[in-house]
This record gives C-alpha cells, structure tokens and sequence, in this order.
C-alpha cells in the first residue's frame, strides 16, 4: 500500500511525458562512457560528469553550459600548466597552487564563463594520480575528455530535445503579450493589489524570457550557418521589446487612472485602450505565425496624433507613441523569421 503513491507518481511523469529528460540525461551518460572506454581514455568518467553539467532540456542551453565549460577549461588548464612550470622551476608547489586556483575562483567569480577555471587547474596541478602521464598529457586528456562530454551532451540533447527554445520562447512571449492586450481591452481598471501581483508575475515572466532568448540565439547561429550577422540577437531584441511594451502599458494604464480616478474613461480613451491592445494582440499573432506581421497599427497610430492636437488628451501622446514606436520595432524583428526556418532548432 505505502508504494502505491510512489507507483502513481512514477506513472503520472510517463503518461505526462516528464520522463524525456530523465532518458536523454541517462542516455547521454552510457553514450560518453561508451565513446570514452572505446577511445582507451583513462579515467573515462571525466566524459560522463561532463554530461552531468552541461546537459540541458534544449540544445541552446546545452551548447550554453557547455561552451561556457570547454573555455573555462581551456583557461584552468593553460594556467595549471603554468603552475606546473613553475613547479620545475624550483617554486614552492603549495603557495604556487593556492595563488593559481585562488586567482582563478576570483576571477571565476567576476566571469560565469570561467567558473570550471580553478577546478581544471586544481587537477592539473594535483596530477600525480595518472602513473604515466605527464602534466601536459593530463591537461590534454581532460580537454579530450571534457569535449567528448560537451559533444555528446549536445547531440543527445539536439535529437531528443523536450523543447526547441525558439518556438518556446515564441509561444511564452506571445501569451505575455495577449495578457498585457487583454488588460488594456478590460472595461474597468483592477484594484491597485491585483495590478500589483500581475504587474510583478509579468516582470517574473520577463526574466525567464530573457534567459531563454539567449539559448533560442544561440540554437539559431547553430543551426542557420547562413544567418546574417545583424540577426544574431533576434531573440533577446524581442524580449527586450516585450519589457518596452508592457513599460509602455504600464504608463498608458497610470496616465488613464491619473486623468480619471476611478471613474469609466472616456471615449477618446476608451478607444485608445481598445487600439493599443488590439495591436499588441495582432502581434502576438504574427509572432505564432497566425498572420503577417502588421504594417502598422492604423487605429493606434491615429489615436497618437489626435491625441497631439487635444489638451485634454495631451498627456497620452508620448505613450501612445512610444507603444507604436515599440510595435514597428517588435514587427522588425519577425520579418526575418518569416523567411527561414523556425526558431531555433
């Protein structure tokens, strides 16, 4: 009975797909293990915790990790081999290692991409364990070792991704955008703790896109070779534009409450709120791939320029266009999408 939970639970991650990720991690390991013992390396499970690293769910966050551990590497091993220099030339062995591995867990600390540094260094350093082997042979092995790793990891994680980060990104920002057009749309404002808690899980939400529109950027250099070098950010100038759109939403929401109370707004502003979200939603559209990219937001923009000419309206002016501004931007960035594969992997 007590394993009945347990049972259910197991079932539950297999009938819900969850089990992917357990299955490409544990069929990268046996992979590098495989590779390793064929190839006579010693200490073949160097590969394997190189699998445990740097894999992740999506082949850009795979190539992320990994990359950021072969340079990590790279720079730990140069400089253990210059701490094994040193030692030949008579240097104490203790001082040299601690002031190696200490100036690069520094500067492993101050750059993300070296935090591997002092461990490469650190082993090299303290190589006696391979009877054998010289201290550049060590360094070498590692770096064979740890490529094995990073490549496996990232041909496992490309075949049997749970998700690409392109098409993922796409689909997180453009339910964003439709929550921030469906709140603009609302008849009446929320109450100033409900803007509050939706406001703060849409910045939450913005950080997650920016993270993954770094992994989405780099799955679609990997894998668009003949991508232009003006498009390499494509995924992050979207998620930096998201942010710009809901700022953009968030002031045209305070300059309604700051021109009304809480009073029902007028018309003029009642069918600048229905336009601006009307062209927030339409870009969401185009960003699944439901319909082109509009030209531009005809009803916003004219709601922008009579906004200009009326006092009374006047202090919606520079919002509105600034939202207009970001919206032709946002649509830049689609266009090239349109014209090569999807997203990113």
């Amino acid at each position: 009975m007590n394993a009945m939970p347990a049972m259910q639970h197991f079932a539950g991650l297999w009938r819900h797909g969850r089990w992917r990720p357990g299955v490409q991690l544990a069929g990268a390991v046996a992979l590098a293990w495989i590779v390793s013992v064929a190839l006579r390396l010693p200490e073949s499970f160097w590969a394997v915790m190189s699998v445990l690293i740097v894999m992740r769910p999506s082949a850009g966050s795979t190539l992320d990790a990994g990359w950021d551990r072969v340079r990590g590497t790279a720079a730990g091993a140069l400089c253990g081999l210059a701490g094994v220099y040193l030692h030949h030339h008579g240097a104490p062995v203790l001082p040299v290692t601690l002031a190696v591995v200490m100036l690069l867990a520094f500067a492993g600390a101050a750059v993300p991409g070296l935090r591997s540094a002092p461990v490469a260094a650190l082993i090299i350093l303290s190589a006696g364990g391979i009877p054998g082997h010289s201290a550049l042979q060590v360094a070498l092995l590692r770096m064979a070792q740890i490529g094995i790793g990073v490549g496996v990891a990232l041909a496992v994680s490309t075949v049997m991704s749970e998700y690409h980060a392109g098409v993922r990104f796409d689909e997180g920002c453009a339910a964003l955008l439709r929550g921030i057009a469906r709140r603009m749309a609302a008849a009446t404002r929320p109450a100033d703790a409900e803007r509050e808690r939706v406001d703060t899980g849409t910045r939450a939400a913005l950080g997650r896109l920016a993270v993954l529109a770094g992994s989405a950027d780099l799955e679609a250099r990997w894998w668009r070779r003949g991508t232009a070098a003006g498009n390499a950010r494509t995924y992050r100038d979207r998620a930096r534009l998201a942010a710009r759109i809901f700022q953009d939403a968030v002031v045209l929401d305070r300059v309604f409450r700051l021109e009304k109370g809480d009073e029902a707004p007028d018309s003029f502003r009642h069918d600048a709120a229905r336009a601006a979200a009307r062209a927030i939603a339409a870009m969401a559209d185009a960003l699944e791939g439901k319909g082109a990219p509009p030209d531009t937001a005809e009803q916003l923009e004219r709601c922008a320029q009579a906004s200009r000419g009326t006092p009374s309206n006047a202090m919606l002016a520079a919002p509105l266009n600034l939202l207009l501004d970001d919206l032709r931007l946002f649509r830049h960035t689609l266009q090239p999408a349109r014209h090569s594969p999807s997203g990113a992997g």
